[in-house]
């Protein structure tokens, strides 16, 4: 009877450590898979990130090729039916999948337009233009005067604008910048400004370097963009102006075409063009189950064909 116990006790033990190993086992495997999952996903967001900035390759190449493309052609336009327009879709780049958009940023208004001082006229214009643009978007217009603010080189404040003064009561407190916007992202420091103001804004307007009156791809503008250009600019000649795109010879010929705008584009000429030499890519890489995104700004020198980047981030 004793020896039939003691068999008991050492089954049941026997039991129990099996148990007890098949539990640590268990536990072991999960904890790999969980150790391989997480490497596999470095890896594959590493090899994304990488991936992402290759695609600035991809994306120069292309606006090598519609350069080499127009010249063979003998024409010297930027427009939505340029090879540079057209999406790049599933593209493979080493072991991921890219997806490209190119947008002409000389399309947009440069916001560093505010930042040139000199001509007090001249200077109105130019937030007059601004002004409309953002009226059109609704957009408080009074905005603008905070924008001016911000990159003019002065300390005195435009009638609805901010300067340092009030910058320096926020917390954390800063200074204005008194310089030229450096990104598009730098907006979200200007009072007033918003997410869901700079969504509204980022197809419209740009940031570049600017020595006065930045010139406005007509092939490529927004209507808005387009109406804001002249207070005489009206709906229906945007519209007649996107209608007859895309312009292909010369800014004065093509453009006086277009009846309802012949007599405003006379004043004007110094604020469009019908190509671009600045592009923006927004591009993403997918490998496996890992997306990285990217923008970059690009420069092509209109003797060449070659780009250089002006701005790069992976988002």
């Amino acid at each position: 009877m004793q020896r039939s116990d003691e068999r008991g006790i050492a089954l049941l033990l026997t039991l129990l450590v099996l148990t007890f190993m098949v539990a640590l086992i268990l536990e072991f495997d999960a904890e790999a898979r969980r150790e391989y999952r997480d490497a596999a996903a470095f890896r594959d967001n590493f090899k994304a990130t990488v991936l992402a900035r290759a695609a600035v390759q991809a994306a120069r190449g292309v606006l090598q090729q519609d350069f080499l493309k127009d010249k063979q052609s003998g024409v010297s336009y930027d427009a939505p039916t340029d090879l540079w327009a057209f999406p790049i879709t599933n593209y493979p780049i080493g072991d991921g999948v890219l997806n490209a958009k190119i947008e002409d940023e000389r399309g947009k208004l440069n916001l560093n337009d505010l930042a040139v001082s000199g001509n007090p006229i001249a200077k109105k214009a130019t937030i007059g233009r601004f002004k409309r643009l953002f009226a059109f978007v609704q957009i408080n217009p009074d905005l603008v005067d905070a924008i001016v603010d911000w990159v003019d080189k002065d300390d005195q404040p435009e009638p609805s604008g901010a300067e340092s003064l009030y910058y320096q009561t926020l917390r954390p407190s800063y200074l204005a910048a008194n310089a030229q916007l450096q990104t598009f992202l730098e907006l979200r420091l200007i009072k007033g400004v918003t997410p869901e103001i700079m969504a509204k804004l980022s197809k419209l307007v740009t940031v570049y370097e600017s020595t006065g009156d930045s010139m406005v791809n007509m092939n490529t503008a927004d209507a808005f963009v387009i109406q804001a250009l002249h207070e005489d600019i009206t709906q229906a000649i945007a519209a007649d102006i996107v209608q007859a795109r895309p312009f292909k010879n010369n800014k004065v010929d093509d453009l006086d075409r277009v009846s309802s705008f012949q007599d405003i584009g006379k004043t004007i000429r110094q604020l469009y063009d019908i190509k671009s030499d600045l592009f923006l890519a927004r591009m993403t890489v997918r490998v496996n189950e890992m997306t990285r995104s990217a923008i970059v700004i690009l420069k092509r020198d209109p003797g060449t064909g070659a780009s250089t980047v002006q701005y790069y981030r992976v988002l």
